[in-house]
């Protein structure tokens, strides 16, 4: 999530999108060549690398952490080769997920089992294949009995769409944003999903089928509730899950670095104040998973979850916004 960057210009716009297929796999193809050629010069002997083409937007730490880390530019780098099956399994799970596909293996095929959609606990699937348009947000399927539900969306990729509908498809696309919406309608346009979103990020949904307006909660369907979520902008919601699970998009992550639950306040496109107020109202859950569109992802115990929000809403009210900011490793500082 660069600082300082319009948020429209996170999305691919319409008119690059049409030049680029305009010359499309050719140039693809020879830049794709170029960039695997060129090894990330930190990455450590072996047969995994970074490329260059790395757009440091932390995907590939997540789902290998200790394996690739983060360089003095934010730039990711493999820090230790596999030494087992397991750390195999990571390495490929950073290389599906990554959106720029810089995360590479030599000489050895894909294994076996695709890494994606992978199981975090029973009936949440994480989808990886992030796309480079919601700059590099995670998404999640939650498998239910009433019919699936995704949380913001992946490149819409033949093999993940395969596998998806082979769970049983997707009812129900729920944007968490503007800024995540990445293939949204492909998605829906396939399984005939109906798309959620908030009316003041309805702009870049234009084939949102169901529109949240207000500030007041919406039941989207048994144990889903959207609850508007203001702060990174205006109509974030963040989706609560059978009083477990708490999909926040960019309002609410696990810092690695500092090991807490953490906010981004260099990435503030609407309100520091609003965003403390969500974080006190995200407080209030049952919570046991957090999950994050950036940043990583964490399980705790509800009573660890709910003190930790009021330590951090607190600490975000005494310290304000700038404060916030200059602390040592605050997410997505790198930029």
């Amino acid at each position: 999530m660069p600082t300082n960057v319009p948020v429209r210009a996170w999305l691919a716009p319409d008119e690059a999108a049409n030049q680029a297929r305009h010359n499309g796999q050719i140039n693809r193809r020879i830049d794709r060549l170029t960039d695997m050629a060129t090894r990330g010069t930190a990455s450590v002997a072996g047969d995994w690398s970074v490329d260059e083409r790395c757009i440091r937007c932390d995907v590939a730490r997540h789902w290998a952490p200790g394996l690739i880390e983060q360089d003095d530019r934010g730039r990711s780098y493999v820090a230790r080769q596999p030494v087992s099956g397991e750390d195999e399994q990571a390495l490929w799970r950073a290389a599906v997920a990554c959106p720029t596909q810089s995360v590479h293996r030599q000489a050895m095929p894909r294994p076996s089992q695709p890494p994606f959609p992978h199981e975090m606990t029973p009936g949440l699937l994480a989808l990886g294949h992030n796309s480079r348009k919601s700059f590099g947000a995670h998404s999640y399927l939650a498998t239910r009995p009433d019919g699936h539900v995704m949380f913001d969306t992946p490149r819409f990729e033949r093999s993940l769409v395969e596998r998806v509908e082979a769970l049983g498809g997707v009812a129900h696309i729920l944007l968490s944003h503007r800024d995540d919406v990445a293939d949204y309608d492909r998605w829906a346009g396939h399984f005939g999903s109906q798309v959620w979103i908030h009316e003041a990020e309805a702009h870049v949904a234009p084939q949102a089928t169901d529109i949240v307006r207000g500030r007041d909660s919406v039941e989207i369907a048994p144990g889903v509730i959207a609850h508007i979520a203001p702060g990174h902008t205006e109509g974030h919601l963040v989706f609560h899950v059978d009083n477990r699970w708490l999909f926040t998009g960019d309002t609410l992550l696990w810092n690695q670095r500092r090991g807490e639950l953490d906010v981004t306040p260099l990435q503030m496109f609407y309100s520091w104040e609003a965003l403390t107020n969500t974080v006190e109202m995200m407080a209030t859950l049952r919570v046991e998973w957090v999950l994050p569109g950036h940043g990583s992802w964490r399980q705790l115990e509800p009573s660890d979850y709910s003190a930790d929000m009021q330590r951090l809403a607190a600490g975000m009210r005494r310290l304000g916004q700038q404060g916030w900011a200059s602390r040592p490793n605050t997410p997505f500082d790198w930029y």
